[in-house]
C-alpha cells in the first residue's frame, strides 16, 4: 500500500493555517512574557543588523558608482557611520534602550504637561477635566518611569505585549478550531 493522500478543501486549509498562526502567537506571547529582557536584546540586535546592512549596502553602492555620484565622501561617511551605529546598538543594548527610554520619557512628560494645560482650559470652560487630569498623570508617571529605569519599563511593556499575544493566540486557536463546526 502506497502513501495515503490527504485532500484538503479550502475551509480545512484555512482552519489549519489559523491554528498554526494561533499557536505561533501563543509561543511568541510566552516568549515575550517569560523572557522580556532577551526579547529586547533580540529586537536591538535586529535593529542593529538592519542598520549595519543599510551601511554596507550604501557603501557598496558608493563604491560601485564612485566616479558617477556627487557628494561621494558624505555618502561614504553616512555608510561608515551606519555600520558603527549598528555595531554600537548590538554591542550596547542597555545603553541603547536607556537612551531610547529617555527620549520617550521626554515626550511623555511633554505630553503630560499638555494634558495638564488642557485640563486647566477645560476647567476654565466649565467642562469636566477629570479624565484629562488622569491622562496627564499617566503620562507623567510613564515619563518619570522611563527616566528612572527605561529598561525595566520597556521590559514591562514587552511583558504586556506578551500577554496580548498569548490571549490573541488562544482566541485564534479557539475560533479556528470551531470554524468547521458551525
Amino acid at each position: 500500500m502506497k502513501g495515503k493522500v490527504i485532500k484538503m478543501n479550502g475551509l480545512e486549509k484555512i482552519k489549519s493555517v489559523g491554528i498554526f498562526f494561533g499557536l505561533a502567537l501563543i509561543v511568541f506571547g510566552v516568549l515575550f512574557l517569560v523572557f522580556p529582557e532577551r526579547v529586547i536584546t533580540f529586537l536591538a540586535f535586529i535593529v542593529g543588523a538592519i542598520i549595519i546592512g543599510y551601511g554596507v549596502f550604501r557603501g557598496f553602492i558608493v563604491a560601485v558608482q564612485w566616479k558617477d555620484i556627487t557628494k561621494r565622501y558624505f555618502k561614504l561617511t553616512v555608510s561608515i557611520l551606519s555600520i558603527i551605529l549598528g555595531t554600537f546598538i548590538i554591542a550596547n543594548t542597555q545603553i541603547t534602550v536607556t537612551a531610547l527610554g529617555i527620549v520617550i520619557g521626554i515626550f511623555a512628560i511633554l505630553l503630560a504637561f499638555d494634558r495638564f494645560n488642557m485640563a486647566s482650559l477645560r476647567k476654565n470652560a466649565g467642562l469636566n477635566n477629570t479624565w484629562t487630569l488622569v491622562s496627564g498623570l499617566i503620562h507623567l508617571a510613564f515619563g518619570v518611569g522611563m527616566f528612572y529605569s527605561a529598561f525595566t519599563v520597556i521590559s514591562i511593556i514587552i511583558s504586556i505585549i506578551g500577554i496580548y499575544l498569548l490571549m490573541a493566540g488562544i482566541m485564534v486557536v479557539l475560533s479556528t478550531s470551531y470554524f468547521l463546526d458551525l
